[in-house]
């Protein structure tokens, strides 16, 4: 099953990663350290104190349109971006028109941007690195992650997981980032992923959102008077695997990519699932 924009936040599972293992410094090393072919594009003052969290938390600042027009449409930000010869420079050339890591705008070029910077650290692809850093270590063997041109890995939208395996990823937080007593990804980047960073309670009422963190959204459900916060993976058409820390319950949707109940899955976790959840509510 396509997760869409659920893939990326495994791809920030693989920054955590990475500097866990002290590939990356932290999250606030400067972008232009990883791309030197892009000097002229960085020699802009404000394109040159963009850090890696500034794309984790979606806040860049760069001009981006990706929600008012259709993927269907070429005026869509994320369509040039794939039609573009370069990717990766197309999303780093948009203008700045916010200053960075203060406004939210949804942009899935910088999780493509975070994808090659995987690869750019480790010297293996983000599909690879993935492959035997998270989906080995979690017993994940069939999946696929689509490429655009140059083997630049699709890390906003094109991994294809099943539901258990999907399931396995909001577990593997839901723990502090530990599988089978082996530590995968540290609980600190665990912590720090699903605090919230921007305040996302403005986007869409029917999407329950809070905030955003690292590449997850944070929200909570009111059930019997009382808020349950959670914080999910989602990806267009319905994809969640959704954490529910107080209850100790991860939930996991799967739908076809246009499908325009995008948001049903969070009705009924507030209606059916957090209800009959009973004593794990207290």
């Amino acid at each position: 099953m396509e997760s869409t924009s659920a893939t990326k936040s495994v791809t920030s599972i693989l920054i955590g990663i990475a500097v866990d293992r002290g590939l990356i410094r932290d999250a606030n090393e400067k972008l232009s350290t990883f791309f030197p072919e892009y000097a002229d594009i960085f020699a802009d003052p404000a394109k040159a104190k963009l850090t890696l969290k500034d794309l984790l938390t979606m806040t860049a600042g760069l001009k981006w349109d990706e929600w008012t027009l259709p993927y269907t449409d070429p005026r869509n930000d994320h369509v040039a971006m794939v039609r573009s010869d370069n990717p990766i420079r197309y999303v780093l050339e948009r203008s700045i028109v916010a200053q960075p890591g203060e406004t939210f705008a949804y942009n899935s070029g910088l999780s493509i941007v975070l994808g090659q910077i995987i690869f750019k650290a480790s010297g293996l692809r983000a599909d690879k690195f993935a492959e035997r850093y998270l989906f080995e270590p979690l017993g994940i063997t069939d999946f696929y992650w689509s490429k655009y041109p140059d083997e630049i890995v699709q890390t906003g939208g094109g991994l294809f997981l099943r539901p258990r395996d999907m399931a396995k990823v909001g577990k593997l937080f839901l723990d502090g980032g530990r599988w089978n007593g082996k530590q995968v990804v540290s609980e600190a980047w665990v912590k720090t992923s699903t605090t919230s960073h921007v305040d996302a309670s403005k986007i869409n009422p029917a999407a329950k959102a809070s905030g955003y963190g690292y590449q997850w959204w944070l929200g909570s459900f009111r059930v019997d008077g009382r808020d349950v916060p959670s914080y999910s993976a989602r990806g267009r058409g319905g994809q969640f695997i959704m954490v529910l820390p107080g209850q100790q319950i991860v939930v996991v949707f799967t739908s076809p990519p246009d499908n325009p109940l995008t948001f049903q899955p969070l009705d009924i976790i507030e209606r059916d699932i957090l209800p009959a959840a009973g004593e794990r509510l207290r």
